[in-house]
C-alpha cells in the first residue's frame, strides 16, 4: 500500500503525531499498536480500521498549545491522556476539543507534584463520587490506567479532578466552574448538617439525594428553567424553620454564583430540608 502518513512523533505504541500526506495536515492518531515499531520521519500506511480516532479539527490556537505541550512533556504521558479521552468519548460521547489541552496539562502536572512527595487533596471527593458519578468512574479507569503504565501511584483523590475536568468537557464549560459549582453545593450541605446536627455522610442514599437534589437546582437556575410550586405559601407557614435554612441556602447560591433564585426553588429545597429533619427525629426515637 502507498504510504498515506508521515510520522512526526510516537507518544506511545497506541498514539502518534503524523502528518497526512495527502491533506498535509498535522493529527493525532489514536488506535491499537498503532505506533508499535514506527520511527520518526517514517511513512507509513495506516487503513481506516487500524485508526480509532483522530483529531485535526481543533481550533488554530488549540493545536499551537497542543504542539507546545509535545515539546514540553513526556510523550508517553500525552499518549497516555489521548487514550484516556478516547475511552471517555466511547463511554459518554463528545467532549470538547479543549479538553486535549486542559486534562493532558493536569495530569502531567499532578504526577509531577506526586513524583516531589507532594500531597494530591481534594475537599470535594466525596461529592464528585456522587455528582458526576460516570465521570468518577472513568476517572479511576484513568489512574488504573496511568499507574499501570508510569512508575506513579495517583490516589483516588486525583480521579475525582479527572472526573471534574470530563464533566466540564462534556458540558463545553470552564473547569473553574464545575468546581465553583461544587464548592457551592458542598457549602450548602455543611450549612444543613451543622444546622440540623445530621451527618448525611451516615445515609448514602440521603445524601445522594440531597446532592442530586441541588445540582439540579442550581442546573436549573443557571439555564433559565423556572418552577412553579403550588404548595409555596403552605410551605413557608408548615415548614417555617426549613424555609429559612433553605433560605440561606438561597442566599450562598445568590453570593457565590451571582443566580437569582426563585422562591419557588427555595420552597422545593424547604421540603428537603423538612425531610432531613424528620428523619434525623426518627434517628434519635429509634
Amino acid at each position: 500500500m502507498k504510504p498515506n502518513y508521515a510520522i512526526i512523533t510516537v507518544m506511545n505504541n497506541n498514539v502518534v503525531l503524523a502528518k497526512n500526506l495527502k491533506t498535509k495536515n498535522e493529527v493525532v492518531l489514536l488506535g491499537k499498536g498503532i505506533g508499535f515499531g514506527k520511527k520518526k520521519d517514517a511513512t507509513v500506511y495506516f487503513s481506516e480500521d487500524v485508526i480509532e480516532r483522530s483529531f485535526i479539527n481543533i481550533s488554530k490556537s488549540l493545536k499551537k498549545d497542543y504542539f507546545e505541550l509535545i515539546q514540553q512533556m513526556d510523550l508517553e504521558i500525552m499518549g497516555l491522556c489521548q487514550e484516556i479521552i478516547l475511552m471517555a468519548e466511547k463511554e459518554i460521547g463528545e467532549l470538547s476539543d479543549n479538553i486535549h489541552i486542559v486534562l493532558t496539562d493536569h495530569i502531567g502536572f499532578a504526577i509531577e507534584r506526586l513524583r516531589q512527595n507532594i500531597e494530591i487533596a481534594n475537599p470535594f471527593l466525596h461529592e464528585i463520587k456522587i455528582l458526576y458519578t460516570a465521570e468518577y468512574k472513568l476517572g479511576m479507569k484513568a489512574i488504573e490506567l496511568i499507574n499501570s503504565e508510569i512508575d506513579v501511584t495517583l490516589p483516588e483523590e486525583e480521579a475525582a479532578f479527572i472526573a471534574l475536568h470530563l464533566h466540564s468537557a462534556r458540558k463545553n464549560r470552564e473547569v473553574k466552574k464545575t468546581l465553583r459549582n461544587t464548592r457551592v453545593i458542598k457549602e450548602i450541605v455543611d450549612l444543613l448538617e451543622s444546622e440540623i446536627g445530621f451527618d448525611v455522610l451516615e445515609d448514602a442514599l440521603t445524601y445522594r439525594r440531597l446532592l442530586t437534589h441541588i445540582r439540579a437546582g442550581i442546573d436549573r437556575i443557571e439555564n433559565g428553567i423556572r418552577l412553579e410550586n403550588p404548595l409555596l405559601e403552605t410551605i413557608k407557614k408548615e415548614f417555617n424553620d426549613s424555609w429559612t435554612l433553605a433560605s440561606q441556602a438561597k442566599t450562598i447560591i445568590e453570593n457565590k454564583l451571582e443566580l437569582e433564585v426563585t422562591d419557588d426553588e427555595v420552597g422545593y429545597l424547604a421540603i428537603h430540608i423538612d425531610r432531613l429533619k424528620r428523619l434525623k427525629s426518627k434517628r434519635v426515637t429509634d
